[in-house]
């Protein structure tokens, strides 16, 4: 049997799956902010990991009003990777991010543990 052909006859099966599911999961577009680019947006969450080498953090975030987005879990980078040792993994923490170079990509400017 020709194996390379089977290949790729079940990635695109596996791609086409995941395709139809993307496809019905609810709407939230990271580039359609509703703050002005430049502004810091604060915002509410639990931290998930840390990877302090590459300054950046995975937070389950709460909902963010100003950038229309649902709670959800995220990559952030730091714009300093020394802010990565002020929280460890399953911290409470409210952060500030602003626009990053990508659309619809932010970066982490200042994170504390929540009260």
């Amino acid at each position: 049997m020709n194996q390379p052909w089977l290949i790729s006859v079940v990635l695109t099966a596996l791609l086409s799956v995941g395709g139809i599911a993307l496809a019905t999961e609810k709407s939230h577009d990271h580039g359609a902010a509703h703050a002005p680019a430049s502004e810091a947006i604060a915002a509410t969450g639990t931290v998930q990991s840390v990877d302090a080498a590459a300054g950046k953090l995975v937070i389950d975030h709460d909902p963010i009003p100003a950038l229309n987005w649902p709670r959800m879990v995220m990559d952030f980078q730091l714009t300093d990777p020394a802010l990565a040792e002020t929280v460890k993994a399953g911290d409470a923490v409210q952060f500030t991010m602003t626009p990053g170079e990508r659309r619809g990509s932010y970066l982490i400017n200042a994170i504390e543990p929540a009260p």
